[in-house]
């Protein structure tokens, strides 16, 4: 008997999700995909590439998961959960037995008079940064010397600031924080982000809001208004100051929602037979808004499908994401923070807290140790110091008695790793899907020689794309091993009897 799975939503997370059902391999299944969008399932996270003309739709697009009919630029309209269809805005019904929705977010866009039209669209030269037709407009709209603001000073938004200067844009960054990136690093790391941004060219605003938008007679935008009465020229506005979950659909369907809808331990909604996973799911840990929880529920709920629909006991998955490093993926500024820090570092029994700022050469490193073992880091301007710090967050690797040397020599007691071909098996390469030097080796070792064969056969580099460098450093070394000890000529003869 065939078990149907609608999946509305073809994005990273419900990508993730059919790929690791497909994984399965399960007999008499029918996965439905419904996608608002037109393109084919793509990497969200490396949109700010786009925007310096670095990459292009081809190399953002996630490979097909076969056995999977994806409906693209279908929207999904309605849930019927009596007559168990989903209805799409052609009027077409898809029966299922499990729907799985995966809608995502939606960017929030601050209520500031004349950033939206009468209808409450944001105007032609507003826009976020979410969607592959997002990246275009910007890329169109930012011609070279375009005076581009973007509101908001976290990761997305230094992310494509500092892609838009490199394009050639003029680039103003207002931030209502303190300093930029302060949800994940502390005021002082940020400052020296930011005055990283000023020496690429990128202006930052900190602690101060808008207070108006002001337009041509032809309503085009000529600047943005500030409340101390600052005016900032502009020619088009990014708008990277959060998301919220897309739950209209789930809200029609009266499941119960909070501000996502709310899932248990195995993203189960409050039917049974209804899932959420990623942006729009609400676990115990809140709405994350991240790909890395996103992956994990796709990889908790296709193991649950999985056992129950094939009737069999399956081993857990391996939850390789711990949510706790963040990593700024802007050329030129080096920026990484890990764990926790305590809240009161004065505490008794609080972690020790060190710190070492280099203003003049943009680098800052601050560490948190508890029970012998580092808990916390922050690393701005060093990417050596953030790779050894990592490795030691990963492997709690202990401290010296002396928690001061991490600062100048995170892996105390041997040298720093000059790079990823000295780090050893076990140690995480791509953090976004939780692969090892060890797993692409063995990879490698089975007949994967280029940098696509090995992500598709890992995965490794295809979330954030910070660590593809290293996998292909890692792919060449290995393969120049392999013939180093197996010269042309050399190598044994498979037909040849074994002694």
């Amino acid at each position: 008997m065939t078990h149907r799975i609608v999946v509305v939503g073809h994005g990273m997370v419900a990508h993730r999700f059919v790929a690791e059902l497909a994984a399965h391999q399960l007999p008499g299944l029918a996965v439905t995909v419904l996608g608002d969008e037109p393109q084919a399932a793509y990497n969200r996270i490396l949109l700010p590439d786009v925007l310096s003309g670095r990459l292009d739709l081809t190399g953002l697009t996630l490979p097909e998961v076969r056995g999977t009919r994806v409906h693209a630029g279908v929207r999904a309209t309605a849930i019927d959960r009596v007559r168990r269809v989903v209805t799409d805005a052609t009027g077409i019904d898809h029966p299922f037995d499990t729907l799985v929705l995966a809608t995502g977010a939606a960017p929030v866009f601050p209520t500031i008079e004349g950033l939206k039209d009468p209808q409450g669209h944001p105007m032609p030269d507003v826009t976020a940064l979410r969607t592959w037709a997002d990246a275009q407009h910007i890329r169109a709209a930012a011609e070279d010397g375009a005076s581009v603001v973007v509101l908001g000073g976290g990761l997305l938004g230094i992310e494509a600031a500092v892609a838009l200067r490199r394009a050639g844009s003029r680039v103003t960054v207002i931030h209502r924080g303190v300093a930029p990136l302060d949800r994940q690093f502390d005021p002082l790391s940020g400052r020296i982000v930011a005055a990283s941004l000023a020496d690429h060219g990128v202006a930052v605003l900190t602690d101060c809001r808008v207070a108006g938008v002001e337009r041509r007679w032809n309503h085009s935008l000529t600047s943005l208004r500030l409340t101390d009465d600052r005016r900032i020229e502009a020619d088009l506005v990014v708008v990277a100051i959060g998301v919220e979950p897309r739950i209209a659909l789930a809200v029609g369907a009266e499941l119960a929602v909070r501000r996502g809808l709310l899932v248990d331990a195995e993203c189960r909604t409050d039917d049974p037979d209804i899932h959420a996973i990623g942006d729009c799911a609400q676990t115990g840990r809140g709405c994350q808004g991240l790909v890395g929880p996103g992956w994990e529920q796709a990889r908790v709920l296709a193991h649950h499908l999985a056992e129950r629909i094939g009737g069999r006991r399956r081993p857990r998955p391996t939850l390789g994401f711990d949510g706790g490093v963040v990593r700024l993926k802007a050329d030129g500024i080096e920026a990484v923070s890990m764990g926790e820090f305590p809240v009161d570092e004065f505490a008794l029994r609080a972690p020790r807290v060190l710190g070492l700022v280099d203003a003049a050469g943009r680098r800052r490193v601050r560490i948190a140790v508890a029970d012998g073992v580092l808990v916390g880091a922050t690393c701005v301007g060093d990417p050596q110091a953030a790779a050894d710090l990592t490795v030691a967050f990963d492997a709690r690797t202990p401290v010296p008695d002396d928690p001061a040397a991490l600062l100048a020599r995170p892996l105390a007691g041997a040298a720093p790793a000059a790079s990823v071909l000295e780090l050893p098996d076990e140690a995480v390469v791509c953090r976004c899907n939780a692969v090892s030097k060890g797993t692409i080796a063995a990879a490698v070792g089975e007949g994967a020689s280029t940098h696509q064969a090995v992500a598709e056969a890992t995965r490794a580099s295809t979330g954030c794309g910070s660590c593809t460098g290293d996998v292909c450093r890692l792919i060449e070394t290995l393969i120049a091993a392999r013939v180093e000890e197996n010269p042309p000529g050399e190598l044994p003869d498979e037909g040849a009897a074994v002694a």
